[in-house]
């Protein structure tokens, strides 16, 4: 088993950076439905069947959908398929042989807790 590394993965741009460094990554997380999942997940197109290659990349539109909405497309390599993974709902991602804990983010510019007026 993996163990913690030190470093907290504190933004889209840290997350999105370590699902692009590495071939493939596994992610615990819980569902809308409160259920948990492990996903071994990429981003990686050679390990992306062709035909799933989307049309268009756009980093700074999937950074910034990302950090507005919560929710991350990353390609499910077990179910082949993309998949929607509610950023906010990861406990960890594991690359390589090590683990790292995902600090949830608050949405930019995002409604106000009503405890905090």
């Amino acid at each position: 088993m993996a163990e913690f590394d030190p470093e907290v993965i504190q933004n889209a741009i840290q997350f999105w950076h370590k699902l692009n460094s590495e071939p493939q990554v596994m992610i615990k997380f819980i569902k809308k439905d409160k259920t948990v999942r492990f996903m071994t997940c990429t981003l990686d197109f050679r390990k992306i069947p062709a035909i799933d290659h989307p049309k268009k990349v756009d980093i700074a539109k999937i950074l910034k959908l990302m950090q507005n909405s919560g929710i991350l497309h990353v390609y499910d390599l077990d179910k082949r398929g993309w998949r929607s993974v509610p950023f906010n709902g990861i406990e960890y991602i594991e690359a390589g042989n090590r683990r790292y804990k995902v600090q949830p983010i608050k949405p930019v510019g995002g409604a106000k807790n009503k405890n905090d007026r």
